[in-house]
């Protein structure tokens, strides 16, 4: 009996599995090189122009032992398309490199370094955390690093803010975890006679807050305190409340709770202010979603009917929801308290 096209078949079917799992190894390939390029200082680097491999082995690896170390793994960016190496040495090539190097668009790089660093294991260990019946922790990620990549939402939170923050007046701010910051700055520089106190969570994350706000010269304006908004007492000192990109941190079933509790701190007529992805929309929303559903003390994505029923079963009045860009599944949602 003659095994040949058998063989031949099998050799076939193999090969063709490769070249596919190569297709698809090369994007990640790719992406993890772009994150530790931006994490080590690489793309800011050869932003500036083509380096020596002699010039960045003096920047990156002072020890001679680990120059073969540094060339392999810079020739690994050359053969995944994101450096180029000439006769004057190594320099980025094409334009996502470039624009990942742009202070202007640091989230964006923060993003790239979550994928490759918290994303993939999610995917990767989350089976068997479930089969051992334990959950993420908050202190397993990089706070500092959630904080920067959570702002490629930001052009979406800034709009909503410019349409509904009052541009004059005496308006006194609460926004529930803060991250770095940023939000109070946009809405401080919209009305110049608001003050803002902002809650988080995470104690460096409060820290990089404050010292930004300073570096703003906001700090006689807003100040940050490191807290879970849960334990603090409630008192109806402010007009608003907000809470951008982070209701997945309180649990499904805690959610109408916490709604009570931050109307407490609302004046008459307050308004809450809630943006946030929901169930459904892109693969990054669905991963956002794993982490959420998995990790200790938080809670999966809403869907938009259940945040609104949560918010009228608080006690406010008027829910309303409304789309912030189509096809994504990011929703902002308002509501006041009754005077």
């Amino acid at each position: 009996m003659r095994l040949t096209p058998f063989a031949t078949s099998r050799k076939r079917r193999q090969w063709l599995l490769l070249a596919a799992l190569s297709r698809s190894m090369t994007p990640f390939y790719r992406l993890t090189f772009l994150a530790a390029a931006s994490r080590h200082g690489l793309l800011k680097r050869l932003a500036l122009g083509e380096a020596a491999f002699e010039t960045l082995a003096e920047e990156m690896a002072p020890e001679p032992e680990t120059h073969e170390a540094l060339r392999a793994w810079l020739d690994s960016g050359v053969a995944l398309g994101i450096l180029k190496h000439g006769v004057g040495g190594y320099a980025l090539r094409g334009n996502l490199p470039r624009w990942l190097a742009s202070l202007d668009n640091d989230a964006f790089a923060a993003f790239a370094e979550e994928i490759v660093t918290l994303h993939h294991r999610l995917l990767l260990e989350t089976p068997a955390r479930v089969q051992h019946g334990r959950s993420w922790s908050l202190q397993e990620q990089d706070g500092p690093l959630i904080a920067r990549s959570s702002r490629v939402l930001e052009v979406l939170v800034e709009d909503t803010i410019a349409e509904r923050m009052p541009r004059s007046g005496s308006l006194r701010l609460l926004e529930v975890g803060c991250g770095s910051g940023t939000y109070i700055r946009t809405a401080a520089r919209l009305n110049p006679e608001l003050t803002a106190t902002g809650i988080e969570l995470q104690p460096k994350v409060a820290a990089a807050a404050r010292a930004n706000l300073t570096a703003w010269h906001l700090d006689d304006r807003a100040t940050v305190l490191s807290a879970d908004i849960r334990d603090l007492p409630a008192s109806p000192d402010y007009d608003l409340v907000t809470l951008y990109n982070n209701i997945y941190y309180f649990p499904v079933g805690d959610r109408e709770a916490l709604f009570r509790h931050l109307r407490g701190f609302l004046r008459p007529g307050g308004r809450i202010l809630v943006i946030t992805p929901c169930l459904g929309g892109t693969p990054a929303i669905a991963l956002l979603n794993l982490w959420a559903a998995s990790t200790q003390g938080c809670g999966r994505l809403p869907t938009v009917p259940e945040l609104k029923r949560a918010l009228a079963g608080a006690g406010f009045a008027h829910p309303t929801a409304w789309t912030l860009l189509p096809g994504v599944s990011v929703h902002g949602f308002e509501a006041s308290v009754p005077p």
